[in-house]
């Protein structure tokens, strides 16, 4: 039997994720105002950063409820996922001003703005999977 609360816990999560996606869209807008003024804003990219890490929390929304619930537990994962974090919130331009155009794979990715989103969401994704006691395996 489905319990109210986890009917409103979901609730909450897509009207989050919903949320999200609006202020988004609304600062990609920002973003595409600011390029074509040829004055890029880097607190508009670190909203976008923040906004991704979020919705890649909320991905995770049964490791949330764990964390909520005081369910903590510190795991290896937490590493990789501090550095994704990190770099992440550095803002693309900065990538493309320190290294250029045409380097490394590796370089190159966090200058391109839909690779960085996705970074983003990931790092969101490991870091809630890295300080939370949910094992999905073990918990339908």
């Amino acid at each position: 039997m489905i319990q109210p609360k986890k009917i409103a816990f979901g609730g909450l999560v897509v009207i989050g994720m919903v949320m999200l996606l609006y202020l988004m869209t609304e600062t990609h807008n920002e973003i595409q105002r600011a390029y074509t003024d040829l004055s890029p804003q880097q607190f508009s990219l670190l909203k976008m950063s923040l906004y991704g890490f979020l919705f890649g929390v909320l991905i995770e929304w049964r490791a949330l409820g764990s964390l909520i619930k005081g369910q903590v537990r510190l795991r290896w994962l937490l590493l990789p996922a501090a550095i994704l974090t990190a770099i992440i919130f550095i803002p693309g331009i900065y990538w493309i001003e320190w290294f250029g155009l045409g380097r490394l794979f590796v370089i190159e990715m966090f200058g391109k703005p839909e690779i960085h989103m996705l970074l983003s969401v990931l790092s969101g994704v490991l870091f809630i999977r890295s300080i939370c006691d949910y094992n999905p395996r073990s918990n339908p």
